[in-house]
């Protein structure tokens, strides 16, 4: 038998023999399963790679590998769904959804700072994220192409920011939402976004609004002439770059001149936000690019 013909037999085997992927706890051991099957679908990596004497034994088999993949993703998406209703009607607490995260995705761990694990899986999943919609804003120099905060920096900055019902959180360069819509789920605060992109802040709010999350707003605006006049705590996940990202904090400062605001920084753009004369950081702590940090106004 060839060997990637064998490989299957024992993957398909392994899989269909594991009646515990089929319960909605085992997340991140079906997520295992997934990436393994993915690896056989007919699109997948290894999908097209069979001399043509075993084609149609590969294909069989690649079909079988389908319905499970599909009856496992299945069950990601019943526990979504059920997930979502009871954030709709509000049974869903803080506490009730860290616990979710814990039972279901528990403690990772990376060596990589910026990598994403089974908790990002878990909650684009919740939150609906799906593929990106197609863009309709040309970048300028200074723009920076979307990538998603990592949800664990994400539950780092709303605990740490402690936001209450009188804050107001910024998401400046809010992409497709997840800093926001998290921050709508796990704080009383308010959380708006704003993201020159206006088919991702369409998509987003239509997310906020299938979770019903009333204090949750998108706002396809550029970020240097944003209206930040309500805002207490400002995320940045480097929006930009050079005299744009200089111009998104001077109008940053502008506000810091009516009250004490926090910028929570995450990636390149601390370096640059660290020599701003005006901020320095909120606990003797190292600026990193790959930590989150926390910096007040004086």
């Amino acid at each position: 038998m060839a060997p990637c013909l064998q490989d299957l037999y024992t993957t398909l085997d392994s899989i269909a023999q594991q009646p515990s992927l089929w319960l909605e706890t085992n997340f991140a051991e079906r997520l295992r399963a997934l990436e393994r099957l993915e690896w056989y679908l007919p699109d997948g990596s290894n999908g097209g790679l069979m001399a043509p004497c075993h084609v149609e034994e590969m294909a069989r088999l690649q079909r079988r590998a389908t319905e499970l993949w599909q009856e496992l993703l299945a069950v990601n998406e019943r526990l979504f769904r059920r997930l979502q209703g009871q954030i709709v009607m509000g049974s869903l607490t803080t506490a009730a959804l860290h616990q979710v995260f814990a039972t279901y995705v528990g403690a990772t761990s990376h060596n990589d700072a910026y990598a994403y694990d089974d908790l990002d899986v878990f909650v684009d999943g919740l939150l609906g994220l799906g593929r990106a919609p197609q863009e309709i804003q040309t970048l300028i120099p200074g723009m920076v192409t979307y990538q998603a905060t990592p949800a664990r920096l994400v539950l780092e900055l709303i605990a740490r920011t402690n936001l209450s019902a009188h804050d107001v959180l910024y998401d400046v360069g809010s992409g497709l939402g997840r800093v926001v819509l998290l921050a709508g789920l796990l704080s009383p605060a308010h959380a708006r976004g704003i993201e020159v992109e206006p088919a991702y802040c369409a998509y987003a709010q239509q997310l906020a609004q299938h979770l019903g999350l009333t204090r949750v707003t998108f706002h396809p605006e550029d970020a240097r002439q944003a209206d930040y006049r309500d805002g207490t705590v400002f995320f940045l996940y480097t929006p930009c770059t050079g005299q744009m990202l200089q111009e998104v904090l001077e109008a940053l400062r502008v506000q810091a001149h009516a009250r004490p605001i926090t910028l929570a920084t995450y990636g390149p753009c601390t370096a640059h936000v660290a020599q701003q004369p005006w901020l320095h950081p909120q606990q003797a702590q190292l600026v990193r690019a790959d930590a989150l940090t926390l910096f007040i106004s004086i």
